[in-house]
């Protein structure tokens, strides 16, 4: 009776348990990965003061490797820096625009489909608590003045 009772309830929980272990590290693994691909991304442009549209095409390619993203999921921001250090109001760049030093420049990416890990978990009808990859990086912009 003990070995009914091991294949019917003790290995089905095993195999859940390892089946949302999987998922977990497959969005964790994804999760990290794009967050570093944005970040030097970011780092780039902290360096440099400009993305170029190349640029944004190979950040686009390179989270498609990991996931499935679009244009329109990659959002790109610029903004100025008060006086108190705060971040004021963030509007779209255009890539291939030159930033000046100290402005702020973001990057926002989220993608597509949502995770294995979000379609094991969400039991709501409604879909609600989907998990998706997303990633922000923001910086000020470092480099050097030119001198004309």
């Amino acid at each position: 009776m003990s070995k009914i009772y091991t294949f019917l309830i003790i290995l089905p929980m095993m195999a859940a348990l390892f089946f949302k272990t999987a998922a977990f590290y497959e969005f964790d693994t994804k999760q990290r990965y794009i967050k570093n691909t944005v970040d030097t991304y970011t780092h780039k442009v902290m360096i440099t003061g400009v993305m170029t549209e190349k640029d944004k095409g190979d950040l686009l390619e390179k989270l498609n490797r990991l996931g499935t993203f679009n244009e329109n999921h990659v959002i790109l921001e610029t903004g100025p820096v008060d006086s108190y250090g705060a971040i004021s109001e963030l509007y779209p760049y255009i890539p291939g625009d030159l930033l000046d030093r100290g402005e702020v420049f973001s990057i926002i990416v989220k993608s597509d489909e949502e995770s294995l890990l979000s379609e094991m978990e969400d039991k709501n009808a409604d879909g609600s608590h989907k998990l998706f990859y997303k990633a922000k990086a923001v910086c000020r912009i470092e480099k050097k003045q030119s001198v004309q």
